[in-house]
């Protein structure tokens, strides 16, 4: 490091200083303290670059551009933001045992003291930024709350990882969930997941770890694990996001967020469950442009299309669609309202809860809170004069009587059950106390499904089926030829090695024919009415997957996993 007088000198030369000026220089700095750009300031030098540059040629280290700082932040534990922005001092890299640091002032050896035993061990390299681009760049990785950091910094609070503090005090919990890095870390997580097509995010404490994951095509992978000690912060700004109650703990609770990352709106549903080891959140993320509502889209081959379309033409009657959650039922549903939302109809949800908002339609969501349920609602829905009634799922039998008369009195009506195919659908509804001949004169088809990975079309790998897989497929499809070539997932960049890329429904479609009406009526078994249906057609869900399969679409074990068989046997 070059001596003060030396560096005077220089800067004389290089601006062509009067004495009285340098004198003036000499006691702002060194005497008062004063920063070195406000040193300068006070002898008419406001040229910051210029003088950066005469410290970079003469201490031999690198002057950054706005471009060259990074767009991800380096995890500091413990540093005090107002002490960034303060000295404008911000680390950028840290590898192999060395820190790259930009400064505004290499000459502030207290501060470079202090980073230095904060990094201590490891080499500190300098470069040097102008003030305000570093100051910004420290609000940009680390949050905008970094400025409000400097009360929570001279209280002596500025330690997130505090944990006695968490249950003791709530008001400081709400200032830690508000920090900067809290703020950037949550906001990383989310617009990861949705980098990764991720369809939810579950945040779940653990006795010594706190563990992140995102669910991708239907299946959980880590996304990322926080230090424990963060758990109470991440918890809290999650749920004051949601507008929940921060105090409650023992209780679950449920809210909503609204978030915009550069072009993307995301609705975000939050949940919360207490654990022995504290609050698990659920976020879902609903990303409006990442959802098709084409029925063309959904997976349907053209035969269960054309029925499906041809019977929401109708002015009334049920429509059933079943499987378990997850698999892709409301999207299903969306589509065909999507079809159908045109001037001359009117159609009115009821959803608990209403996942997306679709232009043109009146979505009611429930609130049992209150009193609002499915069937207290639908009974005032009926006086609404609607043409399309979806109604989110049928749970009892008073919901079901609705649902039945209000398609027996000239109202399409469009609903979900959870049950493992179409034909015990109608199993279900008995059970809830559905007498046959009104589900008879009511039901217009029953569509079961299920959703499968798509194998990712630039590394998908060919293989000629095995004997087993032959056998097994031929009980559901007799015509196959001797051989058949399947398709295995392998993993590529594109796909993030995971080998699958979106998914599709598998579909059974079981039309309520005359010969199926009349079975319903004498109270006929599923499998009685699978069988019949078997004869016109209906088509298990197998055949669809496996015909998926053979396409290249999926793989086998896929369609055998989201139907509930294995591969051994």
């Amino acid at each position: 490091m070059p001596d003060s007088a030396s560096l005077l000198g220089l800067f004389q030369k290089e601006f062509s200083l009067q004495d009285d000026q340098v004198k003036q220089l000499q006691k702002a700095y060194f005497t008062q303290g004063i920063s070195l750009m406000d040193a300068f300031e006070q002898v008419a030098i406001t040229d910051e670059n210029r003088i950066l540059r005469v410290l970079a040629d003469r201490l031999q280290i690198p002057l950054l551009e706005r471009e060259d700082y990074p767009e991800k932040p380096v995890l500091l534990e413990g540093v005090s933001m107002f002490f960034l922005r303060k000295h404008a001092v911000l680390p950028i890299q840290v590898d192999s045992g060395r820190v790259r640091v930009v400064v505004n002032n290499p000459l502030n050896l207290p501060v470079l003291n202090i980073l230095g035993n904060y990094f201590a061990g490891m080499e500190l390299n300098l470069c040097l930024g102008q003030r305000e681009e570093i100051r910004t760049a420290i609000d940009r990785l680390y949050g905008t709350a970094a400025r409000e950091a400097e009360a929570l910094s001279r209280n002596g609070e500025g330690n997130l990882l505090n944990t006695d503090l968490f249950e003791e005090d709530l008001e400081h919990l709400k200032g830690l969930a508000q920090e900067a890095p809290i703020v950037r870390l949550v906001n990383v997580l989310i617009s990861r997941a949705l980098d990764m097509r991720a369809s939810d995010i579950h945040f779940e404490p653990f006795e010594h770890s706190f563990q992140v994951r995102g669910r991708v095509d239907g299946v959980l992978f880590d996304l990322d694990q926080p230090p424990k000690t963060m758990q109470a912060a991440i918890i809290s700004r999650l749920k004051l996001m949601a507008n929940l109650n921060i105090a409650e703990r023992r209780l679950p609770q449920d809210g909503k967020i609204k978030l915009k990352f550069g072009n993307r709106e995301v609705d975000i549903r939050v949940s919360t469950v207490p654990t022995i080891y504290g609050e698990s959140i659920v976020l879902r993320l609903l990303a409006q442009e990442s959802v098709d509502y084409s029925l063309t889209s959904v997976g349907m081959d053209p035969e269960q299309l054309k029925i499906i379309e041809e019977l929401i033409e109708r002015p009334f009657g049920m429509i059933l669609v079943t499987g378990p959650t997850g698999s892709g039922k409301t999207t299903t549903l969306y589509g065909v309202l999507k079809k159908l939302n045109n001037i001359t109809r009117k159609i009115i949800t009821v959803e608990d809860p209403v996942e997306y908002q679709i232009n043109g339609i009146n979505q009611i969501q429930v609130k049992p809170q209150i009193d609002l349920t499915f069937a207290n609602t639908l009974r005032s829905l009926v006086r609404q004069d609607p043409d399309v009634l979806l109604i989110g799922e049928i749970r009892d039998k008073e919901t079901a009587d609705i649902a039945i008369e209000s398609a027996l009195t000239g109202h399409l009506v469009l609903s979900t059950l959870h049950t493992n195919d179409a034909p015990g659908a109608i199993t279900r509804m008995r059970d809830l106390g559905i007498e046959s001949f009104l589900m008879a004169d009511s039901l217009l088809a029953i569509m079961a499904q299920r959703l499968v990975r798509v194998l990712c079309p630039h590394c998908k790998d060919a293989y000629p089926a095995r004997e087993v897989d032959m056998m097994r497929m031929r009980q559901v499809l007799p015509d196959l030829p001797d051989s058949v070539t399947l398709y295995q997932n392998k993993g590529c960049e594109k796909c993030g090695y995971t080998g699958f890329r979106g998914r599709q429904g598998i579909f059974e479609v079981l039309r309520v024919s005359e010969a199926i009406r009349s079975a319903i009526v004498a109270e006929k078994a599923a499998g009685d009415i699978s069988h019949l249906a078997f004869k016109e057609t209906y088509r298990p869900l197998l055949h669809h997957g496996y015909r998926k399969a053979i396409e290249g679409i999926t793989t086998l074990s896929e369609v055998l996993r989201v139907t509930s068989l294995s591969l051994a046997g």
